[in-house]
């Protein structure tokens, strides 16, 4: 257990990090997961029963293209965070690929669930599957992809919050990878809680509509590094030598 005057590092990544290693993105266009598909046809709860075969077929495809992927230097760059220094090191992601836990990462909290699982709606149970396709053929109507789909509440939403509402000046917070959203919701829980955190935001896009809420002087302290991924956690980044620094004291 860390002591209550310990610096921690609460890390956040998002499709960026796993677009690096070849996992579409979820966005529309000829790129993107949703490409030839709704997204309210494949990835919302009102419409899941009745397309149940399309959400099946369109995960079974998904997983599919995961074995094709490996992790890149930025998962093995915060596995390698996480062993070194055990507990001060917290990971959450938005990804549904299990690239952090093939990277070596020992605990990763998947904020909006894993592809590689199942949810038995009828007996309230989660159930592994691994790449492996699911045949609604030969199983009862009620397993659904553990995928958080639109309409849906996030389980580890809580905790999320309990978290970020503990922000104090003893932590520092990496977003890297991840949309402008994740970033609003980091100001906006730093905003309500008592913590004077510093929040490091990794996206390469030149500019960012909460660019006028970040930089030196400002609270929480937040910078914006335009940089990949992969880049932004290598050996001689910027980003490196913050998160290096912030765990030696």
């Amino acid at each position: 257990m860390t002591r209550p005057d310990t610096r921690r590092l609460i890390i956040f990544t998002g499709a960026g990090i796993s677009a690096e290693s070849g996992v579409p993105t979820f966005r529309t266009g000829p790129d993107g997961l949703w490409h030839n598909h709704r997204i309210e046809d494949v990835c919302h709860i009102d419409t899941f029963e009745q397309n149940y075969e399309l959400v099946h077929q369109f995960y079974n495809d998904r997983r599919t293209a995961l074995q094709g992927v490996e992790p890149n230097a930025a998962h093995r760059a915060i596995a390698e965070l996480q062993h070194r220094h055990g507990e001060r090191v917290t990971l959450m992601t938005t990804n549904v690929d299990d690239l952090h836990e093939r990277a070596g990462s020992p605990d990763v909290v998947h904020i909006h669930g894993n592809l590689l699982e199942l949810v038995n709606l009828a007996a309230g149970r989660i159930e592994p599957i691994g790449y492996e396709p699911f045949d609604h053929r030969t199983h009862p109507p009620h397993f659904k992809p553990n995928v958080v789909f639109f309409g849906e509440a996030a389980p580890v939403y809580p905790d999320l919050f309990n978290l970020m509402n503990s922000l104090s000046s003893r932590d520092l917070v990496l977003v890297v990878g991840s949309s402008e959203s994740v970033l609003q919701f980091c100001l906006e829980a730093y905003h309500g809680s008592q913590g004077e955190a510093v929040i490091l935001y990794v996206d390469p896009t030149e500019h960012c509509p909460y660019d006028r809420l970040l930089g030196p002087g400002l609270k929480p302290y937040t910078e914006h590094f335009r940089l990949g991924a992969v880049e932004a956690l290598s050996e001689d980044s910027p980003v490196r030598a913050w998160i290096d620094e912030w765990l030696a004291r």
